[in-house]
């Protein structure tokens, strides 16, 4: 899985250049998902009063609201971009309105000034109001996604990586002989490879003897739903590595 932010002040373009974006994404084929970050204080989509919002109240950790044309999941706290992306098994996901992830980015501006208030070593290219009166700034391409949502999406498919253990600058292991921030900058701009980032190599899975490539994201799904599987168990205690092996009759084939 994939994932980069488009990010920038308000009215700067980014739904605009989101929707631009998806829209290219899936005409190519691909898988996409999003994810929406708000900054407004007091935002719920859930209103007082509700019954869903009795239930939040009274205390469950997670409601989910069945429709006839929607599913929703309520979880009465704030989660992690990690954990939100734990959900998702997309070709792309596309954060709106993200920008302190070490994760690639397009910034959104409507003038040189909010590009200079957003810019760093993670934005490959521009976008946003400001792309209908100049094509670059500083070497960084700036597109219309309206007009040239293709040659944006080029851009897309060209730059990113795998996703990669760094969406917080937490603790960093320096396994790559550098940190997280210099790594993903280098994956960016063509100068390492994300096979260089040691850190997410906790799950190995073989099938017939041979290792599948698993990438960071879907390591990290993987250990958290056995975690949780394992937890219903009294006689697991979460201090060891786990080994499971499935053998499908007949052949062999060992997971």
């Amino acid at each position: 899985m994939k994932v980069f932010s488009v990010f920038g002040v308000s009215q700067s373009g980014k739904t605009t250049t989101v929707e631009g974006i998806i829209r290219e994404l899936i005409r190519r084929g691909y898988r996409v998902g999003s994810i929406k970050n708000i900054h407004f204080q007091g935002f719920a989509i859930d209103t007082p009063g509700t019954n869903t919002w009795r239930h939040r109240q009274a205390g469950a950790e997670m409601v989910v609201a069945r429709g006839l044309a929607e599913t929703d999941v309520l979880i009465p706290r704030q989660l992690s971009i990690e954990e939100i992306l734990t959900f998702y098994d997309h070709d792309y996901v596309v954060i709106e309105g993200i920008s302190n992830t070490l994760i690639p980015k397009i910034l959104c501006a409507g003038d040189e000034a909010e590009i200079e208030g957003g810019l760093s070593d993670m934005v490959f290219a521009i976008s946003g109001r400001i792309s209908n009166r100049i094509l670059n700034y500083r070497d960084i391409p700036v597109i219309n996604a309206l007009s040239d949502a293709k040659r944006l999406v080029d851009l897309v498919e060209d730059k990113m990586a795998s996703c990669l253990p760094f969406i917080h600058e937490v603790e960093q292991c320096h396994a790559c002989g550098g940190n997280c921030r210099s790594l993903a900058s280098r994956i960016l701009h063509g100068k390492a490879t994300d096979a260089e980032c040691f850190a997410g190599n906790e799950v190995i899975i073989k099938v017939g003897g041979q290792e599948l490539a698993v990438d960071y994201l879907w390591q990290a799904h993987i250990k958290n739903t056995l975690a949780k599987v394992l937890a219903q168990l009294d006689s697991y205690d979460g201090g060891e590595g786990i080994s499971i092996t499935i053998r499908k009759r007949n052949n062999g084939m060992e997971v």
